[in-house]
């Protein structure tokens, strides 16, 4: 990370911190902050969870390289998984506190809900807007190693002017569409996953967008695997529009 802050990356981590606060409170703002994220801490996979009702509500997830092994982890934690997270004592704490936090995979007590084949590290920064508290989890695979961890001050300071970013884009007053984590999707395949929220079926959603069946069969799949879902059921739970 100092590479970013001293070094020769400083320039184009400016510009790209900058593009993702211009981008706040428009669809645009996941692709914006994932290039941000991809490009300083260089995580395999990112999710953002809100922690407001007592079942999470995903604001944001993405696996650009659907690893074998590491899929479907939004779906499994949606359905089940956050009742075993360690981190729940840490998201009360912000709450109560509105502290920012950041903790690791070694610093979890109890079982790891994402310990799953192929996960190597998670770091994940809990942070309170109000009355939402979110949880952002990024995770390295283990072909690429643990996160290095920067200098505690400049690190702190990195994470909570992250996390302001991020709750200030997903605050109620910037509406639903925003807070949507198909916004990380194409063009195309957020057109093919909203048809599907719809009610309509694969051959219905080709004749609206004049595509052929096996096109939406195949911008589906891209679609599930950058999500970490496998089904229309988890499409719906995923996007809190009910079965």
């Amino acid at each position: 990370m100092e590479d970013f802050f001293s070094g020769p990356g400083a320039p184009d981590f400016l510009h790209i911190f900058s593009t993702c606060l211009q981008s706040i409170g428009t669809p645009g703002f996941n692709a914006q902050f994932l290039d941000l994220i991809e490009k300083v801490i260089k995580a395999d996979q990112c999710m953002v969870f809100s922690y407001k009702t007592p079942r999470p509500q995903c604001y944001l997830t993405y696996n650009e390289r659907h690893a074998k092994g590491v899929q479907n982890m939004v779906q499994t934690y949606l359905r089940g998984g956050f009742k075993e997270d360690p981190s729940h004592d840490v998201i009360e704490q912000v709450r109560e506190t509105g502290k920012t936090r950041i903790t690791t995979m070694l610093e979890s007590d109890g079982e790891e809900p994402f310990a799953v084949a192929g996960i190597g590290d998670r770091l994940t920064i809990v942070a309170c807007r109000d009355d939402d508290v979110i949880a952002m989890n990024f995770f390295r695979f283990k072909e690429n190693g643990r996160f290095s961890v920067s200098e505690n001050r400049l690190r702190f300071d990195f994470w909570n002017a992250i996390a302001q970013i991020v709750l200030l884009h997903f605050s109620e007053r910037n509406g639903a569409k925003v807070r949507s984590p198909l916004n990380s999707l194409s063009a195309r395949e957020k057109e093919i996953c909203e048809g599907m929220l719809r009610g309509l079926t694969a051959d219905a959603i080709a004749w609206d967008l004049d595509v052929a069946p096996s096109t939406v069969l195949t911008y589906r799949k891209r679609a599930y695997e950058k999500l970490g879902i496998n089904s229309k059921s988890a499409l719906f739970m995923l996007c809190n529009a009910g079965a």
